[in-house]
């Protein structure tokens, strides 16, 4: 399949409390641009797996089962696996604005 995702044409939608996304599907998978807020995070285990990289700014996952957390920057990719609940925090004061393909559990 050939095409675009036009991530303009959503409007951002409230995640959570200083969480923002714009969603799009493509390719049977949810794709979007996540943004959390200084200081932003989540109260709520996922277990739905993901795909990311950090365009701007830093992200925090800490895991459900034990498993140590980690730390992704500016730059850096990073795969969350479906099944293992996590949750994603901000420990900056700037924004960080994320890509995501969700893999739904």
């Amino acid at each position: 399949m050939n095409g675009t995702v036009d991530f303009d044409a959503s409007g951002w939608e409230d995640d959570g409390p200083g969480i923002r996304a714009r969603a799009a599907q493509a390719v049977g998978s949810r794709w979007a641009i996540v943004e959390y807020g200084p200081g932003a995070r989540r109260d709520e285990w996922c277990t739905d797996g993901h795909r990311g990289y950090v365009v701007e700014g830093e992200i925090e996952y800490e895991f459900d089962d034990g498993t140590p957390p980690i730390a992704v920057r500016q730059g850096q990719g990073f795969v969350l696996a479906a099944g293992t609940g996590h949750r994603g925090r901000n420990p900056s004061g700037a924004p960080t604005r994320l890509f995501l393909i969700d893999d739904p559990a």
